[in-house]
């Protein structure tokens, strides 16, 4: 019985593999069907929840797993961007991104601090004004998380990762270890994941200048920072797409990705240009960090989680065969099913993801870009 149905379904492969008219067929049933499956649980939860009710969950859903859409492709096109061109698995990423949280909270507190001194020149500007400190220490906080994060991302690559390319299972074991010794050094100094920093209590005026919330009247409230994520996401997305297909470096990368050596045999220095991309990809980590703390806070705990995060949207975008786009699909499609079920099915939002990423390497296994 086993080997008859293992039969059929390699016959089954095979010709879907030969006949392409068969395969988009298939790929239209599988959609409808989704469509269809899709629309009986919507009118499911209507009946459950009431329209109004109903409504009001899907909006706080779409907002919400925007924000966070946009949050985890910032953290994961820097992830895309190591493991595309230096071939490397970097498992210290999820570190990166959780330090970043840590740095950016940090650099936000001091330059507060700063500017409060009335000491300083900076008091004769700022002291009066809580909006534009707030909003000054926020840009500061996040341009340093990036460079300090980006510093460190290259060092790792210049002195140990450089020496370790060829060599995969070197590779993950080096950045497994980076992982760990980061994440106890900021257990050390901030404690386990049961502690998590936000700015408001420990800011010396109690105020962040995107805190309010967006009323549309009854429980149609949406916090304006979660907005403010959607276009930060949207813009660093856009800029990063046009700095990949229009400026030098951009191209470089992209023809990297695709054949490192014959980028070198054209004359670029391609070891420079995997420590460039190694601390770019760190960079936009620590950026994803610091962002994160005003919403969900800076934790220990986020590294390892958000690590397991990248690998999903890694695979279920296709990101893994050089299609940056991926990266972006991959995004939305984890940020939203997960913010989805924690509205509408709570018991399933930390295994939604991997149900979802299994059905799609079911239907395409290389991913929804890849080959």
């Amino acid at each position: 019985m086993k080997e008859t149905v293992q039969r059929r379904l390699f016959s089954l492969k095979d010709d879907l593999y030969k006949n392409p008219q068969n395969r988009r067929t298939m790929r239209f049933v599988i959609v409808i069907a989704a469509f269809i499956i899709g629309g009986l649980l919507v009118v499911a939860a209507i009946n459950y929840y009431t329209w109004d009710e109903f409504f009001v969950r899907a909006s706080k859903s779409l907002v919400d797993g925007l924000a966070l859409s946009m949050l985890l492709f910032l953290m994961v096109s820097g992830f895309f961007l190591i493991f595309g061109l230096c071939d490397v698995i970097n498992f210290a990423h999820g570190a990166f991104f959780m330090l970043g949280g840590f740095m950016g909270f940090l650099i936000y507190i001091g330059t507060e601090a700063i500017f409060l001194d009335p000491t300083l020149p900076f008091y004769l500007v700022f002291g009066a004004n809580p909006f534009a400190m707030s909003v000054t220490a926020f840009v500061i906080s996040a341009i340093g998380a990036t460079a300090i994060l980006a510093m460190i991302g290259g060092g790792i690559e210049y002195f140990t990762v450089r020496r370790l390319y060829g060599n995969p299972i070197a590779q993950i074991l080096l950045t497994v270890g980076f992982m760990f010794i980061i994440t106890e050094v900021a257990e050390i100094f901030w404690g386990t994941s049961v502690f998590s920093y936000f700015i408001t209590p420990y800011s010396q005026i109690n105020y962040f200048f995107i805190t309010g919330i967006l009323d549309f009247g009854g429980a149609m409230k949406f916090a304006l920072y979660r907005i403010f994520l959607i276009f930060l996401g949207l813009a660093v997305a856009v800029f990063m797409f046009a700095a990949f297909r229009k400026t030098r470096i951009g191209l470089l990368i992209q023809a990297g990705i695709e054949d490192s050596e014959m980028v070198e045999a054209l004359g670029t220095d391609i070891r420079r240009l995997f420590t460039l991309v190694f601390m770019l990809g760190a960079g936009l980590a620590g950026l994803s960090g610091a962002v994160l703390v005003p919403w969900i806070g800076a934790n220990t705990g986020h590294g390892l989680t958000y690590l397991i995060f990248a690998f999903v949207i890694v695979v279920v975008g296709g990101a893994h065969y050089g299609r940056f786009e991926g990266t972006f699909f991959g995004a939305i499609i984890v940020g939203m099913s997960m913010q989805v079920t924690a509205y509408f099915v709570p018991v399933l939002e930390n295994i939604i993801v991997f149900i979802i990423m299994a059905i799609i390497l079911i239907i395409r296994p290389g991913g929804l870009t890849g080959e």
